[in-house]
């Protein structure tokens, strides 16, 4: 394999593999996951090209109106398993859209699609990985 093949390769790599763990067991919510992980590993392609600061607005944008859908749905779920922290948890949704939407404007503000990529990153291991778990244990006696 050619050294320019290698690097094509190296460079289409995904930032976040999809794992069977990463699933909740709740088919729309595990398809929205991995509808942002394809966001995210989009922009991660296109930083590696050197290109992110071109796909910075859409995949903001994209982010934006796919969370907000996501959400409502989960928040919907929550409803039907009669989800004890369901308060807490749409409150953080609520908290997760106003930071996106204030990291975003700046990062396009500042033309700095790395820091977007940042907040990504922190937001998918920090609440799909581990507060929608929260839920997924709820709804599956787990907890």
């Amino acid at each position: 394999m050619s050294e320019e093949m290698k690097e094509v390769i190296q460079n289409t790599m995904s930032l976040i593999v999809w794992k069977h763990e990463y699933d909740l067991g709740i088919h729309i919510v595990d398809e929205h996951h991995r509808g942002i992980v394809s966001a995210i590993n989009s922009l991660n392609y296109e930083l590696q090209r050197q290109q992110g600061e071109n796909v910075l607005v859409p995949i903001f944008k994209i982010m934006q109106e796919y969370t907000h859908i996501h959400f409502k749905v989960e928040e919907g779920f929550f409803e039907k398993f009669n989800f004890p922290d369901a308060v807490s948890h749409r409150a953080l949704h609520d908290e997760l859209l106003d930071t996106l939407s204030k990291v975003g404007e700046r990062c396009m503000l500042n033309h700095d699609p790395h820091q977007f990529m940042d907040f990504l990153k922190k937001w998918w291991i920090d609440h799909i990985r581990t507060k929608d778990r929260e839920f997924r244990d709820y709804a599956l006696g787990e907890r």
